[in-house]
């Protein structure tokens, strides 16, 4: 790739985001990353790749609509285009959906949905405008496969598969691809304090809850996914004429994903009489 190539990615400081910004440095993209943190990703950036430093700029962004704009516009000035956007940022809450307070449910929905959301409204009109650009939005198998502990998680993340579904079909005139990035557990700080959240309420009625955080404890850093294999997948997709709509990535996200679709399958076909028996008499 070109250094004129402007690479743009979100929640860049730690895991994913930062192993991409660093990926695609490698690659020779221009590569602006932003955190809340400006200063530990220009750090961590400056400690891995020294003598790429050139090709990078760190932003300061928190996901309130005005930051996002004058971020989006400040990128725009400095390198008069965004040809890939990457939106990596956000953060899991797991309990039970008893457990939550809606102030909780709330917060990670405004990162998740609505912050990914804003990124891309601030983007598409320079995308639009220059015909073309790829968004690739970081979802997760959660949006697909659920279980004890990820309803809200997995809410956020399923608007996330669907509202890039849509976009790519509104987007697609205009030479612009959208990608969902749906991964099983990667080897991050995910499952950490720093990024997962609990409720403040608890309730131990929900032993099958609390039984699941004891196993995600147990399988925190222990993940099949390897961070930079990710990254490196993602801007391989990055760079394809024609890239998917919805990619898994790694094995325990297919396996998921297969379990799912054979579980839907059955249940569809048990219930096929009760389902077409609401058809109107005269369709």
């Amino acid at each position: 790739m070109s250094q004129s190539t402007v690479l743009f990615v979100t929640g860049a400081s730690k895991g994913i985001g930062l192993e991409i910004v660093l990926t695609g440095l490698d690659q020779g993209y221009t590569v602006v990353g932003t955190s809340r943190n400006a200063q530990k990703l220009e750090e961590a950036v400056a400690a891995a790749r020294p003598d790429l430093i050139g090709h990078f700029m760190a932003v300061s962004m928190t996901f309130d609509e005005a930051n996002i704009q004058e971020t989006v516009k400040a990128i725009i000035e400095r390198f008069g285009r965004i040809d890939i956007l990457v939106n990596n940022a956000g953060f899991a809450v797991l309990g039970a959906l008893e457990e939550f307070s809606l102030e909780e449910v709330k917060a990670n929905f405004d990162v998740n949905v609505f912050g990914l959301l804003a990124v891309m409204q601030a983007v598409l009109p320079q995308m639009r405008a220059q015909k073309s650009g790829h968004i690739i939005n970081l979802a997760s198998i959660s949006g697909t496969v659920t279980g004890p502990t990820q309803s809200i998680y997995s809410a956020t993340k399923a608007s996330v598969i669907m509202m890039s579904e849509a976009l790519a079909e509104e987007v697609a005139p205009f030479n612009i691809q959208v990608t969902a990035i749906c991964p099983g557990g990667v080897r991050t700080d995910f499952l950490d304090n720093s990024s997962m959240r609990r409720p403040e309420k608890h309730i131990a009625d929900y032993e099958v809850v609390h039984r699941t955080m004891e196993g995600l404890g147990r399988l925190n850093h222990n993940q099949s996914g390897d961070p930079k294999r990710v990254a490196q997948a993602i801007l391989t997709v990055a760079a394809m004429e024609q890239a998917p709509r919805r990619l898994y990535l790694n094995s325990g996200a297919v396996a998921g994903l297969q379990q799912k679709i054979q579980e839907v399958a059955a249940e569809v076909n048990q219930f096929m009489d009760l389902s077409l028996s609401t058809d109107s008499p005269e369709a």
